[in-house]
């Protein structure tokens, strides 16, 4: 829309308050699809902003179940190590409770 061609045909029938009118006619539309562009922009913003926070906590939560995981199979292995320790000093007791029975049998 040109509006230069517009105002000059008013012009000489409405007098300044009718070129203003226009004028400003022109503008509020302006600023109006000026606006719907920025909500528009601003919504295209926020719509990929959520789809990378979703990205990002579905990778997060799966780093987490990992760390569990090897958490947990550390738990496991040291629980493993500390029984096989502690089996291995009963047995260290037990055979120096018979080597000292032999001792004093033998005395």
């Amino acid at each position: 829309m040109d509006v230069a061609g517009i105002l000059a045909t008013v012009a000489p029938q409405a007098g300044i308050g009718g070129v203003l009118l226009a004028l400003l006619f022109f503008v509020m539309r302006h600023a109006s699809s000026d606006r719907t562009d920025y909500r528009q922009a601003l919504a295209d913003a926020e719509a990929r902003h959520a789809a990378e926070l979703d990205r990002i906590n579905t990778a997060h939560d799966a780093e987490l179940a990992e760390l569990r995981e090897r958490l947990d199979a550390q738990e496991r292995r040291t629980d493993e190590l500390a029984q096989k320790l502690d089996d291995e000093r009963r047995a260290r007791w037990h055979a120096e409770d018979a080597a000292a029975q032999a001792r004093r049998g033998n005395a």
